[in-house]
């Protein structure tokens, strides 16, 4: 009885010394490791938005980049470092994927203006101050005497995101007598394609500017020749399918160049809408 009641104590002695050891042990360990509480509310936290900014070149009256890829809820900074105060304006232009969040301010000389982009989708401005609207074929212009001139003073943002209900086939026109496509913005769903028809009696082209990098131009589509009336009754169209989602930035190269420094199109003299230049953009949304 005394042997088996020595043995019993000896035991709850032995638990209870490794139980205090234990929790001892323990102790020592999360003194030296603090409780990282940065972690507990992660699925909460919010991720803050990216900054990037569109710099305004001292005496330039341009905004460089030309095109800007952000994803959404990215804050863009307009830094203004001419002399003078600039105004960024959306275009007069807005649908289901273009200027869907319309903005117009005025960043002063020296100084910055932050917008952050809540809505998926292209975005067209310009500083009406510099380059004109010209309503009729729905493009800015640049003003004469500008130090870049032809080049206008306006820029595209594409905003990354969902955009729903997106067709997968697009059709543009070039219109008789005219030099320019008849739509600057276009939007198709992937995989889809884009088809380009020629009412004009010239030919003209379809081929991408040079000196962008995905996702602005991620595959090369080819240069296609669009005959005009004068060679085929009622005109050629060209069809272009599209495999790799992206941001495609086209020009005709026989009515416009690409500026090296800009990697933008700017019109030649001799086409009918100088200075506007005949160029386009096709988003191509992935799935």
């Amino acid at each position: 009885m005394f042997k088996l009641s020595w043995r019993l104590s000896l035991t709850v002695a032995v638990l209870l010394t490794g139980t205090v050891l234990g929790l001892l042990f323990e102790n020592m360990i999360w003194a030296h490791h603090p409780l990282n509480t940065a972690n507990l509310g992660l699925h909460r936290a919010q991720t803050p938005p990216r900054l990037t900014t569109i710099t305004i070149p001292r005496e330039e009256d341009l905004f460089a980049p030309f095109l800007l890829v952000v994803p959404l809820h990215t804050t863009v900074t307009w830094r203004n470092d001419d002399t003078v105060a600039h105004v960024v304006s959306t275009t007069a232009q807005q649908s289901r994927f273009l200027n869907r969040e319309p903005f117009s301010f005025r960043v002063p000389a020296g100084g910055q203006f932050q917008f952050t982009f809540s809505q998926a989708g292209l975005y067209h401005y310009y500083d009406p101050t510099m380059s004109t609207w010209n309503t009729p074929l729905s493009r800015v212009a640049a003003r004469l005497g500008t130090p870049q001139f032809p080049l206008a003073m306006d820029g595209v943002i594409w905003v990354q995101g969902a955009i729903p209900d997106l067709p997968t086939a697009a059709i543009n026109h070039i219109p008789a007598g005219h030099d320019e496509f008849a739509s600057e913005f276009l939007a198709i769903g992937h995989p889809g394609g884009v088809s380009w028809h020629n009412d004009d009696e010239d030919p003209h082209f379809v081929g991408l500017v040079t000196g962008w990098s995905p996702p602005v131009n991620p595959a090369d589509i080819g240069l296609y020749r669009i005959a005009g009336t004068d060679e085929v009754p009622g005109g050629a169209t060209i069809t272009v399918l599209f495999d790799t989602p992206g941001l495609y930035y086209y020009y005709c190269r026989n009515h416009d160049l690409v500026d090296p420094l800009t990697h933008r199109a700017h019109a030649l003299p001799k086409a009918s809408e100088y200075p506007i230049p005949m160029e386009g953009l096709v988003l191509v949304m992935g799935t």
